[in-house]
């Protein structure tokens, strides 16, 4: 038995108008299921560093779609390219992010999965 889906169950990343600036450089959408979450990002090449912290209450697995992440994770910097993909159990260290643009966009595109949701991003 095939299930149906639902609109509410596809989303296509190519949506430009779904994302929303969160900060100058940094463009987001945000796709929420029943407890999980996915961020996807848009960033500038050049853009941040982010801050090096952590998130408590949630895991993250974070996954590079185009251009690259040059960042640390446990104290350890790492340079991610596309297909790779980290994860950031809850309370572990990540982040001093600097975004690699891929060379058709000028951007780096990344997806993170949290579980469970990221209450701070819940509306977008």
């Amino acid at each position: 038995m095939t299930e149906t889906i639902r609109p509410n169950n596809l989303w296509r990343a190519s949506e430009n108008d779904a994302y929303r600036t969160v900060k100058p450089g940094f463009d987001r959408r945000i796709l929420s299921g029943d407890q999980m979450m996915v961020a996807l990002w848009r960033i500038k090449e050049g853009a941040g560093p982010t801050p090096y912290d952590n998130h408590p209450d949630n895991e993250q697995f974070g996954i590079i779609l185009r251009g690259g992440l040059d960042f640390k994770i446990r104290g350890e910097r790492h340079v991610l390219h596309p297909g790779d993909v980290y994860w950031a159990p809850r309370g572990c260290d990540h982040g001093d992010s600097r975004f690699i643009g891929d060379p058709q966009t000028g951007e780096c595109w990344i997806a993170d999965i949290f579980h469970p949701q990221r209450e701070d991003y819940r509306n977008g």
